[in-house]
């Protein structure tokens, strides 16, 4: 593995790694600032709003200027909005603060560009992208465990935490990692974010890639999401133990991108059968699942569906990154980022009612996916 592949995993590693921690100091803030729950939400409704805003135009501005010089803006913001945080005695200050941070997840895109512009091959950005995608979903293995640790020293234990991964990384871009975008293209800035959306949802080569993606992740959010509450009302499963069994799928998830997706996956299947594949097995996993009324069986069954859901995302992203050009890769990544945001939008209107109506998650979900597969024929004629 080449250095700048290394030093590009390991700020990766330290962006993701301090996500998780700020959400489990939510009770306690709200404790600390005197202020309510609904208050303290705000805290993650404007984090993630300015970062839908501002994602694009980091792109925009990595493509003219070049990946290293907008990341060290992302990473330098990222560290005096984690010192606030840290600082702050009073709670508009701290939520200046998260908007400040609005930056931060422009640091993660900015760093899959990186990743792409350095990978030679198909096949080797292929492999990039499933590493970045395991490494990505370590944080949801490790933050609880960080949280736990340090939330009994002070509720500003964790930013400090925080604040100092910010700086070790802002030490790390600044000395030791190179500028990958060897072809900067002089183009206008476009500030508005859903103009960019649209414009690939009109192209022919990846429009219905883009509707198949979200299609099937609107399915895995529904799930990711309320897969805890159908355990505690289906199986009355209690919430520490379906801690553990949610902690497993992330293992599981990590387990499969970084070493399945190349050993097995991309090893014995052509990328055009796994489309298939995937689709028509999670179709039918789904589909057993919606009856199986056993608990240990339908953990089996459950666990196996997703070893094939989350090939789902590096597989997608691979095909429709390849059928882009190269100046727009940053711009369909920040695409499939948003349909994932927008999808989680989507699941609790539908998946509460479901529930409360007793009314199978799963053979909705296969629903769902069966309208994805309408699309596979279309589909398997564009795939290189």
């Amino acid at each position: 593995m080449d250095k700048t592949k290394i030093i590009i995993l390991l700020i990766w590693f330290l962006d993701i790694l301090w996500i998780g921690i700020f959400i489990p100091t939510l009770p306690e803030l709200a404790k600390y600032y005197e202020v309510s729950a609904h208050s303290i939400s705000y805290a993650i409704v404007l984090y993630a709003f300015f970062s839908f805003l501002a994602s694009p135009i980091l792109g925009q501005l990595s493509d003219k200027y070049g990946r290293r010089i907008v990341l060290i803006l992302c990473v330098v913001w990222t560290f005096i909005a984690n010192l606030l945080m840290s600082l702050s005695e009073i709670f508009i200050v701290f939520l200046v603060a998260r908007i400040i941070n609005w930056f931060t997840w422009g640091n993660i895109s900015v760093l899959q560009s990186m990743l792409s512009d350095i990978s030679k091959t198909k096949q080797e950005r292929m492999q990039n992208m499933g590493m970045i995608w395991a490494l990505f979903w370590m944080w949801f293995i490790i933050w609880p465990i960080l949280g736990s640790l340090l939330l009994p020293f002070s509720i500003k234990a964790p930013f400090w935490f925080m604040t100092i991964l910010a700086l070790i990384e802002t030490f790390i871009v600044l000395f030791f990692l190179e500028e990958t975008n060897k072809n900067k293209v002089d183009k206008k800035i476009n500030i508005n974010p859903t103009t960019t959306i649209i414009r690939f949802l009109k192209e022919p080569k990846v429009n219905l890639f883009l509707i198949s993606f979200f299609v099937l992740i609107l399915s895995f959010s529904m799930y990711q999401w309320m897969f805890p509450v159908f355990l505690n009302v289906k199986f009355w499963i209690p919430w520490n133990i379906i801690g553990y069994i949610m902690a497993w799928v992330w293992i599981m998830i990590a387990f499969n991108q970084a070493f399945l997706l190349k050993k097995v996956w991309l090893k014995y299947f052509s990328l055009k059968n796994l489309f298939i594949i995937v689709n028509i097995a999670i179709f039918i996993l789904f589909i057993i699942l919606s009856f199986l009324n056993y608990f240990p069986v339908f953990l089996v069954v459950f666990y196996t569906m997703v070893l094939f859901a989350w090939v789902v995302n590096p597989i997608y992203a691979w095909e429709i990154v390849e059928s882009t050009k190269e100046h727009d890769r940053w711009e369909i990544m920040w695409v499939l980022g948003s349909l994932q945001s927008i999808s989680m939008f989507i699941w609790p209107s539908i998946s509460w009612i479901l529930i409360d109506k007793n009314i199978s998650i799963f053979i909705w979900w296969a629903f769902i996916v069966f309208i994805n597969i309408i699309f596979l024929k279309k589909i398997y004629r564009l795939l290189k």
